[in-house]
């Protein structure tokens, strides 16, 4: 009874349709008539196409109840956007050519739902392709990247074409009609352009995984992350991917522009952070690329399972914001000195206008080809690939230039290093044989002996301290080297039997008291620092006439008796003017010192009770400071009204300046 049933519905059925054919919904499709090959251009003004949001229409009621719905496209080109409904679409064709093997070529590689109907005169409706969620890619009549329906035309035949389908994503979509000879014409061209860009991306990923190999640097391990993400991308943009590496995982299919877009961001991201080495350079930069990759991850775990499209929606913009940084990324970091970022930015600008044009097409809705969007695509990743290379090979050849002018710094450094200890081994060899001498001389060769020790020290630092930090400046310590250089002269001059070496060297001594005054904070800086006691000299511009080597014996002495009795806070040597007088005050926040501990404390080889357990000394620090003032007409006195700490000032009269 139900096979009697069904072939007497059929005819029925078929007749039904075949009446709607004259209908006036019908009569407003617009005819196609077929010569050759139908692209965009040949399609403009015969496409329809309604939006079914509840998914209730069928082929039949397509062109008989629901036949009015259908709007014809000012383009060949259908958007309806993001959009959960299922789309039809219809085109009337003729076909006026002897060919009968034709071709509908939706320039798509994946629909969650993709159906293709053809309308005969008769009223009978043929499926040449109906692809569903579940369908591998083995389902697929025709084995192409591309979704690919085969149509059976005879020659003056007039058909109508119903197109449904439903996106995961954007609803754009454009398509031709073509003949078998121009079909095979678009797929090996196609084939030839996906031949070349995957080979030469294949390439240069295994020259960064043989360079990973051999040099074990992680930028090559974030480029070939990068290159793998951007292959795959274009793989699934393509239809390849399906056809190759997964056909059997429809679903995966459907969600695979999520995982590979995503992976292109973040992957771009890491990238750029370890070729602008932001975290070392671009702080700001490092925390905003940190912040695109934890919020792409962010945006995947939120909106994956209950807004799937929206999600596809946000990554394409998503997309072109972090490609967009990338790019202001390097250009900040060329315009900060590193010119070895270059390439990397015209890389990423390659990138960045691809990227524009898929969101004009997908986001903004402008009717561009996705051929010519992929195209792009290709291309770009192709130039952005060398560029990244040569963006590796240049910043290598910067860093090798950069280490050659080091080694040429390091080596100068290192002969001034040389020159700096000669003249710091002579400068010993004179002070031992000044001590030698001072065993047989009086008290004045003991003064010489205490006021070297501390300089020698000092100096001593310092020259070491050039071994870890070579770019100092050792001129700084020329002031000290003449000031040990003339004392020691001076005295040997005096001495019996002056040791082979020792020169005649003088120095002009015409030099200003603030000169001298920072020679000394210099001299002692490391000593201060030592202690963690801070080493102030107030500027000022006061001068007096005074001899330079008195005045550096007399200030050090007074500066090395602060620091020793200092065990907290700092040092103070300062310059003011009082009458006719300039006073040199030197200031600490020591103990302190009342008139009647100083007046002991300048008796020679004298120590103050309190201080023998404090620090090393000879209690000659103070009594060769007022020996030389009275010597040569200065004064040293004691700074009353002093609330914590002690204060020494040399008065020198007869100011000047």
């Amino acid at each position: 009874m139900f096979n009697l049933f069904h072939r007497i519905s059929l005819p029925l059925r078929h007749l039904a349709v075949a009446l709607t054919l004259a209908s006036p919904a019908l009569a407003d499709c617009p005819v196609l008539t077929l010569t050759g090959p139908a692209d965009i251009e040949q399609l403009t003004g015969h496409v329809s196409a309604f939006a079914d949001p509840d998914w209730t229409v069928t082929p039949e009621s397509a062109v008989t109840t629901d036949a009015g719905r259908f709007q014809t496209s000012a383009t060949g080109i259908v958007d309806f956007g993001y959009t959960p409904a299922h789309v039809w679409m219809r085109l009337c064709l003729q076909n006026a050519t002897d060919i009968a093997d034709w071709r509908f070529y939706a320039h798509e590689n994946f629909f969650q739902h993709f159906a293709v109907y053809i309308l005969r005169a008769d009223g009978r409706i043929d499926t040449a392709i109906d692809l569903r969620p579940d369908s591998p890619f083995a389902a697929r009549p025709i084995a192409d990247p591309q979704m690919v329906a085969p149509l059976n035309l005879a020659p003056g035949e007039s058909v109508t074409l119903l197109m449904a389908y439903a996106s995961g994503g954007s609803t754009q979509i454009d398509f031709s009609v073509q003949t078998l000879d121009s079909f095979l014409a678009i797929k090996a061209a196609k084939t030839a352009k996906d031949f070349f860009f995957y080979g030469m991306m294949m390439l240069l990923i295994a020259v960064a995984l043989i360079a990973l190999v051999l040099l074990r640097h992680a930028i090559f391990l974030a480029y070939c992350a990068y290159a793998a993400s951007a292959l795959l991308f274009v793989m699934h943009e393509d239809g390849v991917a399906f056809q190759f590496l997964w056909p059997a995982l429809p679903a995966f299919n459907g969600v695979a522009s999520v995982f590979v877009g995503s992976s292109l961001i973040v992957s771009g991201a890491a990238y750029a952070r370890v070729f602008l080495k932001t975290r070392e350079r671009h702080p700001w930069i490092d925390r905003l690329l940190f912040a695109l990759i934890a919020g792409t991850i962010l945006l995947d775990a939120a909106l994956f399972l209950p807004a799937l499209q929206l999600l596809k929606k946000l990554l394409v913009m998503m997309s072109l914001l972090a490609f967009l940084t990338f790019t202001v990324s390097g250009v900040w970091s060329y315009l900060k000195g590193h010119k070895e970022v270059r390439f990397y930015m015209l890389a990423w600008l390659g990138v960045m206008l691809s990227s524009l044009l898929m969101n004009l097409r997908h986001i903004v809705g402008l009717e561009i080809p996705q051929e010519t969007v992929h195209d792009s695509m290709r291309a770009v990743m192709v130039l952005d690939a060398m560029m990244m290379g040569l963006a590796i090979a240049d910043r290598y050849n910067q860093l090798r230039r950069s280490r050659q002018v080091a080694m040429q710094q390091n080596l100068e450094s290192a002969r001034h290093r040389l020159e700096l200890n000669q003249r710091l081994s002579d400068l010993t060899e004179r002070h031992d044989e000044a001590v030698r001498q001072a065993r047989s001389r009086d008290g004045h060769i003991q003064n010489l002996v205490h006021d070297l020790r501390q300089p020698l020290h000092a100096l001593r630092l310092n020259v070491m301290s050039l071994t870890d930090t070579p770019q100092a400046q050792p001129e700084r310590m020329e002031a000290a080297f003449a000031y040990l250089e003339g004392l020691i002269g001076q005295h040997l001059e005096t001495a019996p039997g002056p040791p082979p070496g020792a020169g005649t060297r003088t120095e002009d001594d015409a030099l200003g008291v603030q000169q001298i005054l920072a020679a000394i904070r210099e001299m002692f800086a490391a000593d201060a620092a030592a202690k963690g006691l801070s080493l102030r000299l107030v500027p000022s511009s006061l001068d007096a006439p005074v001899d330079a080597l008195v005045l550096t014996r007399i200030v050090s002495n007074l500066v090395s008796n602060a620091i020793k009795y200092t065990d907290t806070g700092g040092v103070l040597i300062g310059t003011r003017r009082r009458g006719t007088t300039v006073r040199i005050e030197v200031h600490d926040t020591g103990p302190g010192l009342s008139a009647a501990d100083f007046a002991t404390a300048c008796q020679r080889a004298v120590r103050l009770d309190r201080d023998l357990s404090r620090a090393v000394g000879s209690g000659l620090g103070l009594a060769i400071a007022v020996d030389l003032a009275d010597r040569h007409g200065l004064r040293l006195e004691r700074c009353p009204a002093r609330r914590g700490g002690a204060g020494i000032a040399l008065v020198i009269p007869a100011a000047k300046g």
